[in-house]
């Protein structure tokens, strides 16, 4: 068995008169550092033009049957455009590629939040972080959600932590938590409902980079878990993120930044095992609240370090 990492990219050409064409590649997960790393391209998942919302950067892989499904954005960045108008999960975008669309229904009044997101699976169902970065677009923060894997499957706010829901944050225009994060991965090897994690690699949220400790049942994150370098200094990007565990064997935890870069983040085994959303101890792998990031090559994929083509959405498989 492989350890295959999954991405996609935003639409290809920019031009929405001829629909979005959002291309899905695959790469081997490399067991060190090791510099470039070469993907293929597994297919392209086409939508129509008229699909305000279309790219879809929460990736995650359902560890029932093993396929990867995707969920759209809430909303497009410095737009104007209405709060997740319409949600979207394609399905199957691993191989044997065979894309299929269904757009969830919400609960009640229910809206994402904010224009970043992130994806995961925790047995039947697929969970979606979204959130905003950037102070100039509106509040900083995340809210998390529950897609139930049924055809076309409801979307609900996960909230019951703290004080009541607000009808601004079922709407969308508040988060739930102050803080911002975009990449999500959920441990199926040792499930559990506080077996989560969420990744910020953003700055412009007015913090550091970091995980945050998810409890799937609440909708809380935790305080954070600051991510250093092997050589102990703060992880400084300023990327969108993706997170997923390899929930296979030896488990690890990998990263991902939009450029393509792929990171090994340990230390963190002491911050799960902390009882609830607690930060564990100082006796832990590398303290309470700090985790370690290791560079382990860049992707070479078509534009990402340019910036021309963002490659939000991460996943992992086992092939």
């Amino acid at each position: 068995m492989v350890l295959y990492g999954y991405t996609i990219g935003e639409d290809r050409d920019g031009n929405a008169s001829n629909g979005k064409q959002l291309d899905v590649y695959r790469f081997l997960i490399p067991s060190g550092p090791g510099g470039s790393i070469t993907p293929t391209r597994v297919g392209t998942v086409n939508l129509p033009a008229n699909a305000t919302t279309a790219d879809l950067e929460g990736l995650g892989t359902n560890p029932i049957t093993g396929r990867v499904g995707a969920v759209n954005e809430a909303r497009v960045t410095g737009a104007t455009t209405p709060i997740d108008p319409t949600v979207t999960v394609v399905n199957n975008v691993d191989q044997p590629f065979a894309p299929a669309t269904t757009s969830p229904t919400r609960t009640g009044s229910d809206r994402r939040f904010g224009f970043e997101s992130g994806a995961d699976f925790n047995r039947s169902a697929l969970y979606n972080i979204s959130g905003n970065p950037n102070p100039a677009n509106g509040p900083v923060g995340s809210s998390l959600y529950k897609i139930t894997t049924a055809t076309p499957g409801v979307i609900s706010l996960v909230d019951s932590f703290g004080p009541a829901t607000t009808a601004a944050q079922r709407q969308g225009t508040q988060p739930t938590n102050s803080q911002f994060a975009d990449g999500l991965a959920i441990d199926n090897l040792n499930p559990g409902n506080t077996r989560a994690l969420a990744s910020d690699f953003r700055t412009n949220d007015g913090d550091g980079n970091q995980l945050y400790k998810v409890d799937l049942l609440t909708g809380q994150l935790s305080a954070p878990i600051a991510l250093r370098t092997a050589s102990g200094q703060a992880l400084n990007l300023n990327a969108d993120s993706g997170l997923s565990f390899t929930n296979f064997g030896s488990q690890r935890l990998i990263g991902w930044a939009e450029t393509g870069a792929v990171y090994e983040i340990t230390g963190y085994q002491d911050e799960l095992a902390a009882s609830g959303l607690g930060l564990g101890s100082a006796g832990g792998a590398n303290g309470a609240g700090f985790a370690t990031a290791t560079l382990l090559g860049n992707v070479n994929l078509p534009n990402a370090v340019s910036g021309v083509v963002d490659y939000e959405g991460f996943t992992i498989v086992n092939e």
